[in-house]
Parts: structure tokens; C-alpha cells; sequence
């Protein structure tokens, strides 16, 4: 019995379906893109703001830092005072030197010791106690004999007095009236208490601070100040451009420290070698987009899932609306329009698909059955005769209805012999089981394609100029026609 024609029926292949599924994937893809450009987008704005959180943090530390050194150029100023006083007051008073040391370093907290040194490297005053340590080898007096530069700042360094405390000094440069070496003030800042200074308050989770030297050696750094403090680090790209006169960087690298991605901003102290960094680490700064990245994704699976089950519903109204427009509303078989489209595609491919054989089939007597039963008697035989056609023909067949009574039978791959068979057997079917309201007859007419046809008009006006014979012959009877004379020269 032949069945409606399906979405993936090679004679009329369902293009509203495919049309759907097209949209249906397009939108996906449109959604895909949408979704994966939020991502983009929410990801470069969170590194934004990371970057310039990390370059206010940079910003906070060198200001803490510049203001400690300018306290401590404030101080050497101070003890210049001390070491040349006014003509009249002759040679300064050590134990009023010493006085007046230990009261400048009482009044900063952050200091370790004052010394001032003779221009051969001896502690001639100090804050300290007992007998003062040798420094002439230490960095902050030789810079001075290497260096005309009045004011120098040192990289971080054990000190010899404080067992286990780190410092750095920060010394200037006394000469005399010939140029040469007469004293060195040194300010020795305590590390440690420079490092509470430039802790944040309340700081994001995974930041770091640090201060370096310009050739990256750590004064301090925040968290694990004590694993870090005098390390040297590798002097990175971006950490090498940043001077004085370029004194911003920005950049997102892997730390040398912790080896977390990190975003670093440096920021140079410009009158200082020193240079601020804060750091951000990318996981913990990601760590919320990558949660939004998930509710998304699952977003655009949930909305890709909705996008399928529509486009399937709407494929399947498709293919049951254009199943409903081929099918004729009283039989269910075919209509005309349909069983036509089907002659059309099967007469393009003839040649492929061998023999074709149509049956062309005829109520007898039809109007009498409207006029004496009335028409929803005649719509009965019409549906009882479509159905038994439906029953007898292969599932290969194409049942329509080509007009008020009549049908047409398309069967591929069927000969003459076969096909007259076939519709004797139809025709003893209706006249054996159509009997109400009164015993029904059809005529039918048989025709098959002839060789060298490439349509299948021919054999259709063939079948119908048979099924005229039927007729004439006294109905309830089968006619063949004749196959046309094959054309000169054909063989086979």
C-alpha cells in the first residue's frame, strides 16, 4: 500500500525541512557567536580593570615609598646642620651630635640608624652603641668615591649590627671646598618597617606588592616579605623599559616568585631608583568570569536544545502540511496535483528505472449513485474504492485521485502482464465488496511507457484513450492499450 509521500522521499524531497533545519542552525551558530563574543568581551573588560587595579596598587606603593625617601633626604639635610655648623660655634660636640641623632632617629620610627662618616669610611657619629663597625666597604660610601652624584640609595643588604635585619641606606655626599670626600651621611632604613608601611589594607585575595631595585633586586615584597626580601629577579622586557623618564608599565606575565599568571604594573619613583609593582594573579581575577562563562555555555546549550525541538516541530507541521497539501481530502490518497508531480519525476527518470505501467480508473456509472442516493453515498463509494486500491497495489505504487470519479495507479518497474493483473484484480475487488447502496463497478484502462519516451504523457493519454474503450465495451472491465510502433531502425 503506497504511503504519503516523507520528508525524505527521493520524488519530492521535503525543502520546507530542510529550510528549517537550515534556520534552526544558523540561529545556533548566531547564538554561539553572540555567547562566545559576551565572553570576549567580559573577559577583556575584567583584565581591564584587573590591569588598572594592579596600576593604582603600583601607584599606592611608590608614593609610600617616594615619601619615605623624601623623609629620609629631610633627615640627611638635618644632619648636614649637625656636621657643619655656623663658623662661629667651631667644632661640633660629639655627645651633642650623638644627642641630636638619637633624637631625629627617635622621631622616625621607620629608621634603623644615623651615621655620619669621615671621608676615609670611618662611623665618626652614630646612633649606635659600643665601638662603631668598619662600612668603608659597604655600597653606600664607596658610590661616593666612584661617583660625583650627591645622593645615593642602596640596594637592600643584611645589616652587620641588627643580627638578621634587612635595611637599606640612603646616603649623601659632603666635599670639600677642592672637591674632595669631607663626609657621608647615611640614613639606614629598616626593610621590615618599610614593608608595614606598604602593606595595603584589606588587599584583593592573591595580590602582591613589592619594591625593587631598578636592576629588580626586592626591598620587599607583600605577601612572604622574608623568603623575598634581597632576592634578584630576572629583569623582564617590560620591567626593563620602566625608568625614570618612562615610568608606567603594564603587561601579563608568569611570576618568577610563585609562578602564577600574573597581571604586573610597575610604576618608577622618577627622583629614586626604585621601582613599585603590584601584582594581580589572573586565575583568582578570572575566577567569576569563568562562572558566568559556565552559566552561559549552559544557557546556550538549554537555548540550542529549545532552537532543535522547535525546528523539529516546525519540520514536522512542514512535512504534515505539505503531506495534507498532496493528499485529496475525501480519500487520503494523492491528489491530482501530487500523483501529476509523481508522473513528472518518474518520466525524468525512464530511462533509469526501466517500465512504468499506469492504471486509469473510472466509476461506472457515478452520477446515477449522486442522483439516487445523494452525494454523501457517492463520497462513501469514492472512499470505500480508495481504500481497497490502497490495499491491493504494492507499497511501490501511487494511488491519486485525478478527478471527481476517476483514479490513477502509478507503477514503477511494472510491465504490461503485470499491471493488467493488478487491476483485474481491483476490478473484481470493488465489484465483490463495494455493495452499498447498491453493488458498484469500475473500468479500468492499462497502459505502459514505451521505449525512447522521456515523459510520461504519452502513456498517460494511452491508459485514458484505454480506459474509453472499457467504457465503451460495457464497463466493469479491463482494457490494454496498445503500445505504439516502435520508431524505423530501433532493435532489441
Amino acid at each position: 500500500m503506497p504511503t504519503p509521500a516523507r520528508p525524505d522521499d527521493p520524488i519530492l524531497p521535503n525543502v520546507p525541512r530542510q529550510r528549517v533545519l537550515f534556520v534552526a542552525t544558523m540561529a545556533i551558530m548566531v547564538l554561539a557567536g553572540l555567547f562566545g563574543w559576551y565572553g570576549i568581551a567580559d573577559r577583556r573588560t575584567i583584565m581591564d580593570e584587573g590591569i588598572e587595579a594592579a596600576e593604582q596598587m603600583a601607584s599606592q606603593t611608590a608614593l609610600i615609598a617616594a615619601g619615605t625617601l623624601e623623609s629620609g633626604e629631610q633627615l640627611l639635610h638635618a644632619m648636614e646642620l649637625l656636621v657643619k655648623p655656623p663658623v662661629a660655634a667651631g667644632r661640633p660636640d660629639p655627645e651633642a651630635v650623638r644627642a641630636a641623632l638619637l633624637d631625629l632617629r627617635n622621631a622616625a620610627p621607620h629608621l634603623m640608624d644615623l651615621l655620619i662618616l669621615s671621608g676615609d669610611g670611618r662611623i665618626v657619629h652614630w646612633t649606635g652603641s659600643g665601638t662603631p663597625p668598619s662600612v668603608a666597604e659597604r655600597e653606600y660610601f664607596t658610590a661616593h668615591l666612584r661617583s660625583g652624584s650627591p645622593l645615593y640609595v642602596g640596594p637592600p643588604q643584611l645589616s652587620k649590627v641588627h643580627a638578621g635585619r634587612w635595611f637599606f641606606a640612603l646616603s649623601e655626599a659632603l666635599r670639600d671646598p677642592a672637591g674632595g670626600l669631607a663626609n657621608v651621611l647615611v640614613v639606614i632604613i629598616d626593610v621590615d618597617l618599610l614593608r608595614e608601611r606598604l602593606t595595603l589594607r584589606n588587599p584583593r585575595r592573591g595580590v602582591s606588592q613589592a619594591l625593587l631595585s631598578e636592576d629588580a633586586r626586592v626591598y620587599s615584597r607583600t605577601p612572604d616579605h622574608e623568603r623575598h626580601v634581597g632576592k634578584q629577579l630576572p629583569l623582564s622586557a617590560e620591567r626593563s623599559a620602566v625608568s625614570a623618564g618612562n615610568p608606567y608599565a603594564s603587561t601579563v606575565t608568569v611570576s618568577p616568585l610563585d609562578g602564577q599568571e600574573r597581571i604586573v604594573a610597575y610604576q618608577h619613583l622618577r627622583r629614586y631608583p626604585m621601582v613599585a609593582a603590584a601584582t594581580l594573579p589572573v586565575a583568582e581575577l578570572l575566577a567569576p568570569w569563568r562562572k558566568r562563562l559556565t552559566i552561559v555555555c549552559f544557557l546556550w546549550l538549554a537555548l540550542s536544545a529549545a532552537i532543535v525541538a522547535i525546528a523539529r516541530r516546525a519540520a514536522t507541521i512542514s512535512r504534515m502540511q505539505r503531506e495534507q497539501a498532496s493528499l485529496d481530502g475525501l480519500t487520503g490518497v494523492h491528489n491530482r496535483r501530487s500523483i501529476m508531480a509523481h508522473a513528472d519525476e518518474f518520466g525524468r527518470v525512464l530511462d533509469r528505472r526501466g517500465e512504468l505501467s499506469m492504471l486509469m480508473i473510472d466509476i461506472d456509472h457515478f452520477k446515477e449513485i449522486n442522483d439516487t442516493y445523494g452525494h454523501l453515498a457517492g463520497d462513501d463509494a469514492i472512499r470505500r474504492i480508495s481504500q481497497l486500491l490502497r490495499d491491493e497495489v504494492r507499497g511501490s505504487d501511487v494511488v491519486g485521485r485525478y478527478g471527481g470519479e476517476e483514479f490513477l495507479v502509478l507503477m514503477p518497474d511494472t510491465g504490461t502482464e503485470g499491471a493488467t493483473h493488478v487491476a483485474e484484480k481491483l476490478r473484481a475487488a470493488v465489484a465483490t465488496q463495494v455493495t452499498a447502496p447498491r453493488p458498484v463497478t469500475i473500468s479500468v484502462g492499462v497502459a505502459t511507457s514505451a521505449r525512447g519516451e522521456r515523459s510520461l504523457e504519452p502513456t498517460l493519454t494511452r491508459a485514458d484513450a484505454a480506459l474509453y474503450e472499457a467504457k465503451q465495451a460495457g464497463r466493469n472491465c479491463v482494457r490494454v492499450a496498445q503500445a505504439p510502433a516502435e520508431p524505423a531502425g530501433t532493435t532489441g
